[in-house]
């Protein structure tokens, strides 16, 4: 006489299996859709025909998460500013992860794209509200939502340092560029940035990179 079948699953045992699934799925459609940003290119670049390796808004993401890991760790104290110290180092790494997050889906918005600042806004707003939903509010979807608002609008010391670092990335990517590629000219990204730096330490980081761009 052969056993009887197993007793099914308590339904409370169910119901979480389901949801760690539901959770998995979602957790990979997420990254799936930002994995995005590693074949969106950043459109400033692209109007440079002699610019023959454009970086893409991942690469442009990570080099500002590693700036901002560094800027944060390097503790420094000036008589004229202290603005730059006692940052929260993992908030920095953490919106400069998310700061460009939205693109994964809107694309790399420029001046040069004839929209709207209004609306670019609305398109990124709307964006991250479906990144959000994709991952789930509770998830992890609010937190990013949270903390891309937080940059958005400069609204703690941690996010206007990120605001200066995004605006540093892409001098030191100019400067770059021109090393590389002895016949373009990117003045206009150089003159985009005049009085957007606050901190000395971003300042001081400036004049390097100027000392680096080549003679003209």
């Amino acid at each position: 006489m052969s056993a009887p079948p197993p007793p099914p699953p308590p339904k409370e045992e169910e119901e979480e299996g389901t949801t760690t699934k539901r959770t998995t799925k979602s957790t990979i459609d997420f990254l799936s859709a930002c994995g995005k940003l590693k074949r969106t290119l950043r459109t400033g670049w692209t109007k440079y025909p002699g610019i023959r390796s454009v970086e893409s808004v991942a690469e442009h993401s990570f080099r500002i998460a590693l700036m901002a890991f560094v800027f944060g760790t390097q503790e420094e104290k000036t008589e004229d500013d202290d603005y730059d110290d006692g940052l929260d180092v993992q908030k920095l790494v953490t919106l400069a992860l998310v700061h460009d997050i939205s693109e994964c889906i809107v694309g790399d918005i420029t001046p040069h794209c004839g929209v709207s600042k209004e609306e670019k806004n609305r398109l990124e707003v709307e964006a991250m509200r479906t990144l959000k939903e994709t991952l789930g509010s509770d998830m992890g979807g609010e937190t990013i939502e949270r903390l891309w608002l937080e940059y958005e609008n400069g609204s703690s010391r941690e996010a206007r340092v990120v605001k200066e670092l995004d605006k540093l990335e892409m001098l030191l990517q100019a400067s770059e560029y021109e090393n590389e590629h002895r016949d373009v000219d990117l003045t206009e990204f150089y003159a985009s940035c005049d009085g957007s730096f606050k901190t000395e330490r971003a300042k001081r980081w400036v004049e390097e990179i100027m000392r680096r761009r080549p003679v003209r």
